[in-house]
């Protein structure tokens, strides 16, 4: 395995691409809560006082931060994208195999940055909600619902298998680009609000909105969530993440074990 990770790395190196949008990725979790942190300071001390605090007060904290990085996540999973598609345009995954490698290799090769890129995500978030909680919250430091953050880990890590799913089967990296951003900025959340509208809260179950339930924003009808719905217990959301994040991993293994390269 370690020899898969040395040859990924060098493969990454020295592309600036990557360098860019990782650190565009790493970048925007900061920027964006500290956006939210300037709009949520502006509401008054009395209206503050009736939601039980600021947005960045712990433990507060861990929950709007997993909210507010979890709009970002798209990004990670842009990268994934663009070095997923970029081996089969320049055919390095089938000279990786010419040179040797299982196609088990392969695949785990290209899992190893999905679960690199999940944790780079949560370590920067989990960094992030400690200097918002000890630089802007009014406080003392609590891990309270510190949990969130592993909320948050999961719907990246599902987000970035379904990255590393279509991008197998799409193979170019514009189309696959353009579908997923299709995906999950318009095609899922239609999906979520033409069924809760006629079917309940089962449209919270999608693949996305899943997570998205599991973190909505803590003051109050600020969130993500569609008001006036029964929410399913947490358990619920958890596995259905977790059902979405295996049938993921088997298709990807399923295609790359299978498919002609």
């Amino acid at each position: 395995m370690l020899q898969i990770i040395k040859i990924e790395w060098l493969k990454v190196k020295v592309y600036r691409t990557f360098w860019i949008l990782l650190g565009m990725a790493v970048a925007i979790i900061p920027a964006s809560n500290l956006i939210v942190q300037d709009i949520t300071s502006r509401i008054p001390k009395e209206a503050r006082t009736l939601l039980g605090g600021t947005a960045y007060d712990f433990p507060l904290v861990w929950q709007s931060v997993a909210n507010v990085s979890s709009y970002t996540s798209g990004i990670f999973s842009l990268l994934l994208l663009t070095l997923v598609t970029n081996e089969f345009t320049f055919k390095t995954h089938r000279q990786n195999v010419i040179d040797g490698w299982d196609r088990r290799d392969f695949v785990f090769a290209k899992l190893f940055w999905v679960l690199a890129l999940a944790v780079l995500a949560l370590v920067v978030s989990m960094l992030t909600a400690l200097y918002f909680g000890f630089f802007y919250g009014e406080k003392a430091f609590s891990a309270e619902g510190i949990s969130y953050m592993g909320y948050y880990f999961l719907q990246v890590l599902l987000s970035l298998c379904m990255a590393l799913l279509l991008a197998i089967f799409v193979k170019r990296a514009g189309l696959a680009i353009v579908l997923y951003l299709g995906y999950i900025m318009a095609i899922e959340q239609l999906l979520v609000l033409t069924i809760k509208r006629y079917w309940g809260s089962i449209g919270g179950l999608l693949p996305l909105q899943a997570g998205d339930e599991l973190i909505p924003f803590p003051l109050g009808s600020i969130g993500k969530m569609m008001p006036g719905l029964e929410q399913y217990d947490t358990s619920i959301y958890l596995l259905a993440l977790f059902a979405y994040i295996v049938l993921a991993l088997w298709l990807i293994f399923r295609r790359l074990l299978r498919a002609d390269i």
